[in-house]
Formats: C-alpha cells, sequence, structure tokens
C-alpha cells in the first residue's frame, strides 16, 4: 500500500496532469504528482518492475526522478550504503539547493525507533554561478527532540483505507500523539528544515508539531481534496 492508494482513499485525485498538477498548488499549496502520469518512461517500467518482484535500481532512481525538479528534498534510503551514492548523484546533476538523504535503523526515513544518519548537501556558490556544495554526515537521535522509542510495528499500517484512517487521525488537531503521529512531526521537521522555514531539524519538528496541534493540516486535507476534485471536474 503506498502513497497513491491512501491519497485516492481520501478523496484526493492523484491523476492530475501537470498543468492540473501546478492549479492544485496555485489553489492550496499541495499536489500529488503520480509518476505514470508525470513521468511516462517510470509507467513503461512500471510492470518490469513488478514482474522482477525484487530491489533493482528502480528503487534507487524513482526518488531522483523529481518531475518537479525541486531545488529541495528530502530522499530515503534502504540501505545506509546508498547515502554517499545518492547525495553524489544529485551533485553531479546540479539541480538541488538543498537536500538531505535519510537512512534510519533500517528504514528509509527517521522515525522513533532509533537513530537516523543524515548526509546533508548545500549549495554555498553566490546566485548565477555554478553549484558549489558543502556535504556533512551526522546522527540524529528523535530522543533529543523528546520523542520516545517505538518499536516498528507500532509503525504498521494496513490497506488503503485503514492507512487513509490512520492518517486523518494523525492530522487532527490537539496535543494527542502515538509513533505515527510522532514519525509524521520527524519527517515533516526535516522538510521544514530543508525548505528553509527554521534553522534547525530541532525548530523544524516544532514547528511540524505546532501546525499538527493547531489543526492546520487537517484543514489543507480537506481544502487538497476539494481542490483536486474541483480541477478534475473543470470547475476551477
Amino acid at each position: 500500500c503506498g502513497s497513491a492508494d491512501v491519497l485516492g482513499s481520501l478523496g484526493v485525485v492523484i491523476d492530475l496532469s501537470p498543468t492540473e498538477v501546478e492549479k492544485c498548488v496555485e489553489d492550496c499549496g499541495v499536489a500529488f504528482m503520480f509518476a505514470p502520469v508525470n513521468h511516462p518512461a517510470m509507467k513503461a517500467v512500471g510492470p518490469v518492475r513488478k514482474a522482477l518482484g525484487i530491489r533493482s535500481c528502480f528503487n534507487i532512481l524513482g526518488p531522483m526522478t523529481n518531475a518537479a525538479s525541486a531545488q529541495h528534498a528530502v530522499i530515503g534510503v534502504f540501505d545506509g550504503a546508498l547515502l554517499p551514492l545518492m547525495a553524489g548523484a544529485l551533485e553531479k546533476v546540479g539541480r538541488v539547493d538543498h537536500a538531505v538523504i535519510v537512512h534510519g535503523c533500517g528504514l528509509d526515513e527517521i522515525s522513533p525507533v532509533g537513530p537516523a544518519t543524515i548526509l546533508e548537501i548545500r549549495n554555498v556558490a553566490p546566485d548565477g554561478e555554478a553549484k558549489t556544495y558543502e556535504k556533512k554526515t551526522f546522527s540524529f537521535d528523535p530522543l533529543d527532540v523528546g520523542i520516545p522509542r517505538c518499536d516498528v510495528l507500532d509503525l504498521r499500517g494496513g490497506g488503503p483505507e485503514q492507512n487513509a484512517e490512520e492518517f486523518r487521525l494523525v492530522l487532527n488537531g490537539g496535543e494527542h500523539t502515538n509513533a505515527k503521529r510522532d514519525s509524521i512531526v520527524l519527517n515533516a521537521g526535516v522538510g521544514c528544515y530543508v525548505y528553509g522555514l527554521t534553522d534547525s531539524i530541532e525548530g523544524g519538528v516544532k514547528l511540524a508539531r505546532k501546525t499538527l496541534e493547531s489543526g492546520k493540516a487537517a484543514e489543507v486535507l480537506k481544502k487538497w481534496i476539494h481542490s483536486s476534485q474541483s480541477i478534475r471536474n473543470g470547475q476551477e
């Protein structure tokens, strides 16, 4: 069960065209870029990947082929040995200004399960000049921002409908929390930092927690569902 399945169960129209994705972002600030639509080549590769039934280079290539040409990126890898490979590829392409590649306790994201290893690259060249990257690798422990440990089973989901309901619960306003909500806070916090909304991951985690507790995230989801459906129905 992937993100497309969950978003579809929530009512988000996931197969918007590139032009429709742009409209959705303009309207509500968020959109989903479905690979088979926004990257036709990936559509051709999909059946081959399923037939293989094992990990292949496409598990690594997929996160790198961002159709939006994003200048800020958070990319997870399933094996820590891939951290320098992914960072080197991003540097060679020279598209990003600030990115982090993450591996955490056997997972391709930061989680309360344990510490994560993060490789960060940042363009330090003046505007208009060829990109020059500073690179550093460090460990980040959720305990340092007050998030307790959990077991990987605490993060387990189910089918699209169950995961959609879990997602709604995570986004609800209020101070309640669990391992899934803590994981959302951690990864959203890293995103806030990489995008430049805060000066540190710790600050990003605080901002993400505050946003969730305010109920703003749940409101954005409602608007996203409405916007995507309106665009698909030609009401925009």
